[in-house]
């Protein structure tokens, strides 16, 4: 070891403050120290002690102790064994019995041997003088190896560049900066010019103006690291909106405790009821203990506090519980614990149980109208639920939702038919959608139940054991034990008291809703019934509050006015729905056909538009006509007097002659004419 790394008798150590000189050792243990500039002050500590007030060895902290990658170099190692051999004797063949006679401690001296190794490099890579090869040494006994490279191989100090830059200009080229955040994207150029502009009138005439091109440009290029000021402006603002604090992960581990919701546009078209293309909205209620979604739903269009409460409705209420969830064919997962989960609530009686149920203690939301409105509010209010709002313009409070839409679009919408890409840069030249809402709607059902609830999650990672990662299904199982306490379910009729009514007849045929018709062997006692005591023939009277479901088609429920039991009633179309030659009809339907809107003129129209056309045409023809006759009877003055009318002897006609025989200019036969009269 170097001696610069022992501690010695006489060296000074600093106890509390004050110097004290170490004197010697008293029965191998102790330490017998004199406080500096004293004959008299004495003290005796532990050699522990001592060494604990001495402290570590001293070392270049600057000189690392093994190489990044690989070895050494070559010429490092060949240096080693010169400097052995010429300061130690030791051979640099590891095969010689021997050192070499020039290089042998016992018969020359340091001098000579060195004079040798000198001679011996001479015009080679490893050439030095008598000086550096001490050096060499004395680097190499305090370092090693890694001491002899940082020697022969010097590498200068890696430091910021800005670090030695006024902090005028720095301050400048930060506020300059900072002012494009919201900004369109624009060249390093322009924000040099920018810097510039500030600087002469902020400092006119200083020497801080005089900077070079190069030295600014690197400044802005250092400076601007994660502002992206240069980059897409999308992804500037993304990162303008990263708190400036230390990150903390946000995790949680009680089911519930910390639920996220968020609305975004999937990227995929779909077709509505009348084939028009667009992208739906998809609503996502979050769990970030366990990643497991609580509800979920596709809209058509923006949703509103109406629809998120009912999404509120079908998460607190058990699946198997939820009206019409039997129209979702879901798979079963081996990793939930169904046995228990059958205990706790009654209404996960379904032996295809898929989805984890878990009741949200508290919510957090954005500052959208939608997730703020009244109604959602009081959804949550009723059923002791907090809702948390995350600051404007902080996506960053609430990312577990917003990094699982992510997930939505790579894992789920881009392998649907009509798939758009996640921006307009990935988007195809042409978009040919081919599913309708109702089936991305069951496509994302088993998507989640299948695929995402049984998928590692990166996000899912034990402290005790990192290097694992868990599917959401695994999390939630080893959660749902553990928890304190275990949430009690909702019924059904929690789920019916948010879901929105229709005044509808209950006829011979169903139930006519939306275009669809629904119908159930359990309607027989209601059909053509009267209510409130009114005739049987009024509509009005025979009218039922039909409850349906806005983003589950499949089901509609009435309430039975004596019994007051929820009737379920299926749509009648539901086998054609989802059989594959009638979509694929549809399909070809759309693609040929169109949409029947108002841009394609239908036949009626054109026929409308030609007689039209045509009276307009007549119209003038008889207007002529009348002109013509009203001159012709003027030139002929005024016409005969009318006679009265003789009557015809019917008799004479009974039995008339031959047609032939018939005398045409008789007076008997007078052929009367209807001439038009204008007016």
């Amino acid at each position: 070891m170097h001696e610069e790394h022992k501690l010695r008798l006489g060296d000074i150590v600093e106890i509390d403050g004050e110097a004290w000189a170490w004197e010697g050792v008293r029965r191998g243990s102790e330490a017998k120290l004199r406080r500096e500039g004293t004959d008299d002050d004495w003290m005796v500590i532990s050699v522990p002690e001592l060494l604990a007030h001495a402290g570590s060895a001293r070392r270049d902290a600057g000189v690392p102790l093994r190489t990044s990658a690989g070895d050494w170099p070559s010429d490092v190692l060949d240096m080693e064994k010169h400097l052995l051999e010429a300061f130690q004797g030791i051979p640099m063949d590891p095969t010689a019995i021997g050192p070499r006679p020039q290089y042998n401690p016992a018969a020359t001296t340091q001098e000579q041997r060195i004079a040798s190794k000198i001679t011996e490099m001479a015009g080679t890579s490893l050439a030095r003088s008598r000086k550096a090869l001490f050096n060499f040494w004395n680097v190499y006994r305090s370092h090693g190896v890694a001491g002899l490279d940082a020697r022969m191989h010097r590498k200068g100090t890696r430091r910021l560049a800005i670090a030695k830059a006024d902090p005028r200009l720095v301050a400048v080229i930060d506020r300059v900066l900072d002012d494009r955040r919201d900004m369109p994207t624009t060249t390093r150029r322009h924000c040099a010019l920018l810097v510039r502009r500030m600087l002469e009138s902020m400092y006119p005439g200083d020497s801080v103006c005089d900077i070079k091109g190069t030295t600014l440009q690197g400044y802005i290029n250092e400076r601007d690291a994660g502002r992206y000021s240069f980059d897409k402006a999308t992804t500037r603002r993304t990162a303008a909106n990263s708190p400036d604090r230390q990150h903390f992960s946000g995790n949680a581990f009680r089911l519930g405790a910390v639920c996220e919701i968020d609305s975004t546009l999937l990227d995929v078209q779909v077709w509505d009821d009348k084939g028009n293309t667009y992208r739906p909205t998809a609503t996502v209620l979050f769990d970030v203990a366990s990643r497991v979604p609580l509800a979920w739903a596709i809209h058509a269009d923006s949703p509103n506090g109406f629809d998120h409460a009912l999404l509120l409705a079908r998460a607190i209420v058990g699946r198997k519980a939820i009206p019409g969830s039997a129209a979702a064919v879901l798979s079963g997962s081996a990793t939930l614990p169904v046995a228990l989960m059958k205990q706790v609530n009654p209404y996960l009686d379904d032996d295809s149980l898929a989805v984890p149920w878990i009741f949200p203690h508290a919510i957090t939301i954005d500052g959208g109208a939608d997730f703020r409105s009244a109604t959602f509010e009081a959804a949550c209010r009723a059923f002791g639920i907090t809702l948390v709002l995350a600051p404007p313009n902080t996506p960053t409070v609430k990312p577990h939702v917003e990094r699982n839409f992510g997930t939505t679009s790579t894992s789920f919408a881009t392998w649907l038919a009509g798939a758009t890409g996640s921006s307009v840069a990935n988007r195809g030249k042409r978009d040919k959608p081919t599913l309708t809402l109702d089936s991305v709607r069951l496509a994302f059902e088993t998507w989640i139940t299948t695929v995402y609830l049984n998928t590692q999650h990166g996000g899912l990672k034990s402290p005790l054991f990192p290097g694992r990662e868990w599917t959401p299904n695994q999390m939630y199982a080893a959660l749902f034990e553990v928890g304190p306490g275990v949430q009690l379910p909702f019924r059904a009729e929690d789920f019916f008291a948010l879901l929105p009514t229709k005044p509808r007849v209950i006829s011979s045929e169903g139930i006519e809703l939306d275009n669809r018709t629904y119908d159930s062997p359990l309607l027989a006692e209601l059909r053509d019934r009267s209510l409130t005591g009114a005739a049987a023939g009024s509509t009005r009277a025979r009218k039922f509050d039909i409850s349906y479901d806005p983003y589950n088609s499949n089901a509609v429920w009435v309430r039975h006015p004596e019994t007051d039991e929820w009737i379920e009633c299926w749509d009648t179309a539901l086998d054609d729905k989802v059989a594959w030659m009638a979509a694929e009809a549809a399909v070809k339907l759309v693609e040929q056909f169109g949409t029947g809107e108002s841009d394609e003129t239908p036949r009626r129209v054109e026929l409308l538009d030609e007689i039209e056309r045509r009276g307009r045409s007549d119209k003038r023809a008889r207007n002529r006509h009348v002109k013509a006759q009203a001159a012709a009877s003027a030139a002929l003055g005024p016409a005969d007097p009318a006679t009265e009318p003789e009557p015809i002897d019917l008799d004479r006609w009974s039995d008339p002659a031959d047609v032939n025989d018939i005398d045409w200019d008789s007076p008997d036969y007078d052929i009367v004419t209807v001439k038009e009269i204008g007016t």
